[in-house]
């Protein structure tokens, strides 16, 4: 013997709404249909469900389908729920570290496609020095990274963006500044970074620090601009920075150092032993096709 699914359905609607007319209305069937239901239900089961008073009233064994019935119809409910959450993004969380650069001028853009595809989902976008973000995701406290790659990505699995210059600049303002700068006069001046890498982990990086006196590690990218163009200090900017403000396109390129420039790989990264949610999967995607677009922009990054 088996219990089918529109017999019982019939008998919950009966039980819950107090009578056959009541249970027909709800279901959308006649009610001779709906007493035949649950007739061939007693049948089968070979014992009365329902005393026909008005309302309908349980029988023992009745009360006792009905729990079943009920507790079925509740989990029916809530997987069906859960479905409908998952499908519309609602239970998908999408966790990225991003580079100031990157953040301030495009971060906006890439939430605004994403949640337009994902309207539901749960999103964390934190900004991060470069180093920082690896370590983010190494640890799982974020899913991707976007910004530029370090030197050592055997862990990750990377999806490359674009190419970034990097531009060793000083203000034309700086009490320093000459059209042909030397080493020692840039012993005499303060490099301003997001952040300072571990010794073993750049050691080109700490090669550049031998050029300098000093080294202020600052987070912000609004005041590492600020502090270059006020003459307190020189810092490498990417080019994308300069093409996109104007108020630092006099900044002047240190191009008499062979050290002056330098070239990375930008991109997003995750760890190479986890699996990606559908959510970071798009959002790779997103950037994929708003880098693509910036490249074949005028202007744009190349």
């Amino acid at each position: 013997m088996r219990l089918e699914s529109g017999e019982m359905r019939i008998f919950h609607s009966v039980a819950r709404s107090g009578g056959f007319r009541a249970a027909a209305q709800e279901l959308h069937l006649t009610q001779s249909a709906v007493s035949q239901a649950v007739k061939q239900l007693e049948v089968k089961l070979n014992q009365p469900l329902l005393i026909r008073d008005r309302p309908v009233r349980l029988t023992q064994a009745g009360r006792r389908l009905y729990r079943y019935v009920d507790d079925q119809l509740q989990q029916e409910q809530a997987v069906l729920g859960d479905l409908s959450r998952l499908a519309r993004g609602l239970d998908q969380q999408l966790s990225v570290a991003i580079d100031s650069t990157n953040n301030r001028f495009a971060g906006a853009d890439l939430i605004h496609t994403f949640i337009g595809r994902w309207p539901e989902a749960r999103l964390r976008l934190v900004e991060q020095p470069s180093r920082a973000i690896v370590q983010a995701v190494m640890s799982g406290e974020v899913e991707l990274g976007l910004g530029p790659f370090q030197t050592r990505m055997d862990r990750f699995s990377t999806a490359p963006l674009y190419n970034e210059h990097r531009l060793l600049m000083i203000s034309p303002e700086h009490p320093l500044h000459r059209a042909e700068m030397t080493a020692k006069d840039l012993q005499r001046i303060p490099l301003v970074v997001s952040s300072l890498d571990e010794p073993d982990q750049r050691p080109y990086q700490e090669k550049l620090r031998d050029n300098f006196r000093m080294i202020w590690q600052i987070s912000s990218l609004n005041v590492r601009l600020n502090l270059i163009d006020r003459g307190l200090a020189v810092g490498y900017i990417s080019t994308e920075v300069t093409r996109q403000l104007p108020h630092i396109q006099h900044f002047r390129a240190l191009n008499e150092f062979d050290f002056a420039r330098i070239e990375r790989q930008v991109g997003l990264f995750y760890r190479k032993d986890r699996d990606l949610s559908p959510v970071a999967q798009d959002f790779i995607e997103v950037c994929r096709r708003y880098w693509a677009d910036e490249a074949g922009a005028p202007g744009g990054i190349r």
